[in-house]
């Protein structure tokens, strides 16, 4: 009887890689970092033999997390993590501007941290202009009074308002805050203000998926801000950031891609925001397209931030008592008047 021979499985491991080519010039400096399931050995043949091009491979390791969870993940993902640490990538490919010490030591971050950055441990401490303390105490003193209220801040560019609005959410203690606004351009003064002046110390992580911000560190998704909560146990209050472009591009808005479920008032994804803060309301915001768009956002308070809102204005959208005016003309009379 012939011998039964039985061929076990071979066990599959996932490894990420990296190497370089010190003969292509215009490669100096740069990294390619891949994923293989195959046999490092084999992948690297595969990529260089057929254009006949040396290279060094720098280091290899298992796309494992470092948790004991035995969670794998793809080069896409440790990819996504060098641009949140502002690497420099040649666009559609796997080349990383980076050495491959350099890279090897993010590999290994990236292992144990999930690709989560910590923000700095100190933020900048600030004092609010008289002016934007008076707009924070008097939207505070008007929320109190008027539950589900609207207030506009009727103030010129550079009034500082970013700052004011962090320091208003912090003020009366919001714990989910949504800003969305018509200029994706401005992501960058809201992102740069959270890390300056706030951080996660100040009970708030920044959540968005606006292009603008993409590969930004401590930016989260919505999904790396739930899992963080869920980690850490914690009651780590929500700053999201969201372009009304994308809002309307979502299908909760009538749009047709699936995103922003936590935006709308779907009754098992949507959430309660405590703040809603529409920047620069004036451009665009007020077209029917778009009301029907807020209609669709469940929250307590609505904060109008805007430097020419006439159209607000003339239509008597708000009365006296829910704007706060900061003109040029305010402006120079605090100059005048200001002792040193």
């Amino acid at each position: 009887m012939a011998e039964i021979k039985i061929k076990t499985a071979k066990r599959i491991v996932p490894m990420i890689y990296a190497y370089t080519t010190p003969e292509i010039a215009r490669h100096d400096g740069w990294t390619k970092i891949g994923y293989t399931e195959q046999g490092v050995e084999k992948r690297l043949k595969q990529q260089t033999h057929t254009v006949d091009v040396q290279f060094k491979e720098e280091w290899r390791g298992n796309a494992i997390y470092e948790d004991g969870s035995g969670e794998a993940f793809k080069d896409t993902d440790f990819h996504a993590y060098l641009q949140k640490l502002n690497v420099e990538r040649e666009e559609h490919t796997e080349w990383f501007h980076v050495t491959g010490t350099v890279s090897k030591n993010h590999f290994y971050d990236f292992k144990s941290n999930h690709g989560i950055l910590e923000l700095p441990d100190t933020v900048m401490p600030y004092q609010l202009r008289r002016e934007q303390s008076e707009a924070v105490e008097k939207t505070a003193a008007y929320l109190e009074s008027h539950k589900n209220g609207e207030f506009l801040w009727n103030a010129k560019p550079r009034f500082g308002k970013t700052l004011s609005v962090y320091d208003f959410c912090k003020r009366i203690k919001a714990q989910n805050v949504l800003i969305v606004t018509n200029r994706p351009a401005i992501a960058n003064s809201w992102y740069s203000d959270y890390v300056q002046f706030l951080g996660a110390e100040s009970g708030y992580y920044f959540v968005s998926h606006v292009e603008a911000l993409s590969g930004k560190p401590y930016v989260l998704t919505r999904e790396e801000y739930i899992d963080r909560v869920i980690d850490e146990n914690t009651e780590h209050g929500c700053i999201e950031f969201v372009s009304l472009q994308d809002l309307k591009g979502s299908i909760y808005f009538g749009g047709q891609y699936d995103k922003l479920a936590e935006v709308s008032d779907d009754p098992k994804k949507g959430h309660t925001w405590d703040i809603l803060v529409i920047d620069e309301a004036h451009e665009g915001v007020d077209t029917y397209k778009t009301d029907v768009a807020f209609n669709h956002i469940r929250r307590k308070f609505t904060l109008h931030l805007s430097g020419t809102p006439f159209k607000a204005l003339a239509n008597d959208k708000f009365t006296g008592d829910a704007i706060y005016n900061w003109t040029y003309a305010d402006e120079q009379e605090a100059k005048r008047n200001w002792t040193g």
